[in-house]
C-alpha cells in the first residue's frame, strides 16, 4: 500500500433473518458486478467481529475514485441487493473515507 491509497470504512450489521451464506453470496456478486469494475479500485476485505459487527474495507487509488464509486452505487442492482441485507441504520451514512498519513510495515 502506498501513502496515496484511500481507505473506505463501511461498518454495518446484518439484518435479522439474513444468513451468513446469503451475505457472502451477495458480497461476492457486489464485488464481481460492481466494485471490481470501478476505476481506481485496489482491494476489498469483508471483516467480521466476534460480536456480529461487519466492515467492508476498500482501498482506492484516490479520494476521487472512492467518491465516484460511492456516487454510482444507486445505479447498481448488485449494490442494492447487498444493501437490503444490512440494517438500515448502519447502511445509511456509515461510510467514512480515510487517507493514511503514515504506513508501517
Amino acid at each position: 500500500m502506498t501513502t496515496r491509497d484511500y481507505i473506505e470504512w463501511a461498518p454495518f450489521r446484518v439484518r435479522s433473518g439474513v444468513s451468513e451464506a446469503q451475505l457472502l453470496a451477495s458480497s461476492a456478486a457486489l464485488q464481481e458486478q460492481f466494485v471490481a469494475r470501478q476505476a481506481g479500485f485496489r482491494t476489498r476485505e469483508l471483516l467480521r467481529s466476534a460480536d456480529g459487527q461487519w466492515v467492508d474495507l476498500v482501498r482506492w487509488d484516490s479520494r476521487e475514485a472512492a467518491e465516484t464509486a460511492m456516487a454510482a452505487v444507486g445505479t447498481s442492482a448488485a449494490c442494492q441487493a447487498y444493501f437490503v441485507l444490512l440494517e438500515p441504520s448502519d447502511a445509511a451514512g456509515g461510510v467514512v473515507l480515510f487517507e493514511p498519513v503514515a504506513v508501517y510495515a
